[in-house]
C-alpha cells in the first residue's frame, strides 16, 4: 500500500469506531434513498477499512451500485495514491522539533503506551506533526487487528467503477483533502491525536466494535459518537466533518439535480446528526429515506424545493 494511502485512508475509520447497539445483520448499512428532480439516487455511508472476514458486501449495497450509472466519492481516489501527492504530504508532515516537545506531556505519555499496544515503532511519530502521528497510529491499531483498507467498502466499489467502466467523481480536489492536514493548525492536529489516543484506550473503541457496527447499520452510535466529538473535540469535528459537510453541497446538490442514478459513497460519519448529510439535503428539500429502513416523517419542504423537484406546489 502507497504511503498516502496509508495515511489518508485510515481518516474516516476514525470517525466510525463505535460501540454497537442494533441486535441483527443491516441489509442495506446507512444506505439512503434519494429522491432528486429527474433520477432516483443512492447515498451510503462508508467503513474505509474492514478485515478479510467481513465476507460479502450486503445485498442493500449491491443492488445500489447496479443501479447507478455514476459513483461520487469523497476525493480522487487514484490521485491520492500518486507519488506527487504523497511526497507533498510527508514533506509537510515533518517538524521541526520533536514530537515530544510539541504536545502535553500527558497527551505524548498516552501515545507511547497505546503505540506500544499495537506495536508502531515511535521513529514513525517523533520526527513528525502530530495529525501525522495521528493517522499513523490509526493504521497500526487497525492493521494489528487484521482491517485492510483495500478492503474498504469506498475502495472495493471503485475498483469496481474502474472494471465496469462507470463515470466516477468526487466531492473535493485532492488538494483540499490534503489541506485538511497540511493546514491544520497546531491546535487541531493536537486535538486530532489526542482523539485518536483516547479514543482508542477507551473500552467498547475496537476495530472489531467498528465491524460490528457496519454490520448491523447502527446508525444511533454513530449520531452519539459525532456528538461527542462536537463536545469533546469540537476543532476536529468542525474541520474534518461539519465544514467539508457544507463545502460539498453545491457539487453534491448538482449531481442529485441530474438525470444520471448516482452512487455517492462518502464516510458513515459524514450523514447524521444536525450537521450531517441526511440533515443537510433534507433542509435543501430533497426526500431522503433509509434504504433499509421504514421511510421516517418528515416535514414537507418549501415550495420552490417542491417545483423544483417537478411537483406542485
Amino acid at each position: 500500500m502507497t504511503l498516502l494511502r496509508r495515511c489518508l485512508v485510515p481518516l474516516l475509520g476514525l470517525l466510525a469506531v463505535l460501540p454497537a447497539l442494533a441486535q441483527e445483520p443491516s441489509r442495506a448499512p446507512f444506505l439512503w434513498e434519494v429522491d432528486g428532480a429527474k433520477a432516483k439516487h443512492s447515498l451510503l455511508g462508508s467503513v474505509h477499512l474492514l478485515p478479510e472476514d467481513a465476507g460479502q458486501l450486503p445485498d442493500g449495497l449491491e443492488q445500489a451500485y447496479l443501479r447507478s450509472t455514476e459513483l461520487m466519492f469523497e476525493s480522487d481516489i487514484a490521485a491520492l495514491a500518486s507519488p506527487e501527492l504523497q511526497a507533498r504530504l510527508l514533506g509537510a508532515a515533518k517538524a521541526d522539533k520533536p514530537l515530544k516537545a510539541s504536545v502535553a506531556p500527558a497527551l505524548y505519555e498516552r501515545l507511547v503506551r497505546r503505540a506500544s499496544d499495537v506495536g508502531m515503532p515511535m521513529a514513525l511519530c517523533e520526527p513528525f506533526r502530530a495529525w501525522f502521528c495521528a493517522l499513523s497510529l490509526e493504521l497500526f491499531s487497525y492493521q494489528h487487528a487484521g482491517f485492510r483498507a483495500e478492503l474498504g467498502i469506498d475502495q472495493q466499489f471503485f475498483q469496481r467503477a474502474l472494471q465496469d467502466k462507470k463515470s466516477v467523481r468526487w466531492l473535493e480536489e485532492p488538494q483540499a483533502h490534503l489541506a485538511l492536514f497540511i493546514d491544520a493548525t497546531p491546535a487541531q492536529s493536537e486535538q486530532l491525536l489526542a482523539a485518536t489516543v483516547d479514543e482508542l484506550v477507551e473500552a467498547g473503541t475496537e476495530p472489531q466494535d467498528l465491524l460490528r457496527t457496519w454490520r448491523q447499520g447502527d446508525a444511533q452510535a454513530i449520531e452519539q459518537m459525532a456528538a461527542q466529538m462536537k463536545t469533546h473535540a469540537p476543532l476536529v469535528y468542525e474541520r474534518l466533518l461539519s465544514a467539508r459537510n457544507r463545502a460539498w453541497l453545491p457539487r453534491l446538490q448538482s449531481a442529485l439535480d441530474g438525470d444520471k442514478p448516482q452512487l455517492v459513497i462518502v464516510g458513515a460519519a459524514h450523514l447524521y446528526g444536525p450537521d450531517g448529510l441526511v440533515a443537510l439535503l433534507r433542509q435543501k428539500g430533497y426526500r431522503i429515506q433509509s434504504a433499509d429502513r421504514p421511510a421516517e416523517p418528515r416535514e414537507a419542504p418549501p415550495p420552490q424545493a417542491r417545483l423544483r423537484q417537478g411537483t406542485s406546489p
